[in-house]
């Protein structure tokens, strides 16, 4: 039943990655032409594109599990070299480290663009564009820069508190060493 469903669907997913891990195990080249061979004669000509799909695609993913076999190529999420375990005050306080150097690199992009965007008024101006346009767009952009001095000051009371949480990671850093 079940090979009646895969000549039906001209689904050879399982085809496929089995014979991409056999030859990427055996570091054998690709072979494009094993397709031809899983494959039911009937599909020939049913579904003959949905079953080369899905050989193919299957097969170049078997192919490279293959070879990562092979080769003991394996992820892991782990960083090389300092090993900071995550339940460490350091790892926290690098993280903080991190995202504070984030924000310092915030302020002065959110800066560019508010003299771009007053920049772009000016230019619109300075080339004849009427009152009736450069009026609306002064009026959105004071708007514009008052959110802007809100997100600057909101950006300095969180380095003020990330500056408190630094302290205190700190603190509970040297206090098994005293």
């Amino acid at each position: 039943m079940a090979n009646f469903f895969k000549i039906y669907s001209g689904d050879y997913s399982k085809d496929g990655y089995n014979g991409g891990i056999e030859d990427g195990k055996s570091k054998r080249v690709t072979n494009r032409f094993r397709f031809f061979k899983a494959i039911h004669p009937i599909n020939y000509i049913w579904n003959f594109n949905n079953s080369y799909d899905s050989f193919m695609q299957n097969y170049k993913e078997g192919y490279l599990d293959g070879q990562k076999v092979v080769n003991e190529v394996y992820t892991t999420n782990r960083p090389k070299g300092d090993l900071m375990e995550k339940d460490s005050y350091e790892y926290h306080l690098k993280l903080i480290e991190d995202f504070e150097s984030k924000l310092d690199k915030l302020k002065p992009y959110l800066d560019d663009i508010s003299k771009q965007y007053q920049r772009q008024i000016n230019a619109m101006a300075g080339a004849g564009f009427f009152s009736n346009h450069i009026i609306p767009l002064q009026n959105r952009y004071l708007t514009f820069q008052s959110k802007i001095d809100s997100l600057q000051s909101l950006i300095d009371r969180h380095k003020q508190q990330l500056s408190l949480h630094q302290e205190k990671l700190n603190n509970l850093i040297n206090s098994p060493r005293r």
